[in-house]
């Protein structure tokens, strides 16, 4: 198939699942007055196609031959993932709140990956390690913006049940333990596989200190220390609400800046 054909494939693609991510966010949005337990098909379904069409546009640009990890590519293959995630919890857990906050900005990524120019050149063939380096670093960055959304409801709802306020939104939200559970759980995990994304990258990638690598490694261990230090500090020493939220905002911005700042500024504003 021409390159053309391919290319206007995957922008149909692309628009299919931005629009069925939409549609699904909506759907749930309107299903939170009825505060149901289970997530149904109606909205299950789109979430699913949506985000098995995103998932091809991902991997039919990782394995063609322009393949790359520009700043856009980045943050499409990063919401795509916390998509995937999200749909997981909600399949275990009633927290359907995270679908309505992660699918409309997966249909942004998806659509700006996909009909916008290449932002970083094209890589030759990964080693294995430095794929395993790259993989978890996004995993783990997806995680931590699940728990930094999920901290976000957990603050505002802890708000509201102070100031007695229990009706509108906070009586449509799951409980206040299992939406501060379920912040802490992805914080675990995500410092768990960012430690492993950190070994990796000692192992497997040259010159960690070089002059264009040094800021996102500072900041990235300094992020870990930040998540290590808010686990440590609530397993044992019971942290509640307002620290872990404070701190897992910190972690976040570090990893941000680290990641996402440097590939912005290297590709979109000095190339």
């Amino acid at each position: 198939m021409p390159d053309s054909d391919v290319s206007q494939l995957l922008a149909l693609m692309a628009t299919g699942a931005a629009a069925l991510y939409l549609y699904t966010a909506v759907r749930q949005l309107l299903r939170l007055e009825k505060r149901e337990e289970t997530l149904p098909k109606a909205v299950l379904v789109p979430g699913l196609i949506a985000l098995a069409l995103h998932g091809y546009v991902i991997y039919a640009g990782a394995t063609s031959v322009s393949a790359s990890f520009g700043f856009y590519k980045v943050a499409s293959i990063t919401f795509w993932l916390m998509g995937v995630l999200s749909v997981l919890i909600v399949i275990a857990r009633p927290l359907q709140t995270l679908l309505i906050a992660i699918f409309p900005l997966a249909a942004i990524s998806v659509l700006v990956a996909t009909l916008t120019h290449e932002t970083a050149r094209p890589m030759t063939e990964t080693p294995r390690g430095l794929l395993l380096h790259i993989s978890t670093s996004i995993i783990a960055y997806a995680l931590f913006g699940l728990a930094m959304l999920q901290g976000l409801l957990v603050l505002q709802q802890s708000r509201l049940l102070r100031q007695h306020k229990t009706r509108g939104l906070i009586r449509r939200l799951p409980p206040l333990d299992a939406t501060e559970q379920l912040m802490f759980e992805l914080i675990l995990t995500g410092t768990v596989i960012l430690s492993v994304s950190i070994v990796a990258g000692v192992y497997y990638v040259e010159d960690l200190f070089a002059q264009h690598l040094i800021h996102k490694t500072v900041l990235t261990v300094i992020a870990w220390i930040v998540y290590g230090i808010l686990a440590t500090g609530h397993f044992r020493h019971g942290w509640r609400v307002n620290t872990a939220v404070m701190l897992c905002a910190s972690g976040f911005a570090l990893l941000t800046l680290g990641f996402y700042g440097s590939k912005l500024v290297l590709e979109l504003v000095l190339n």
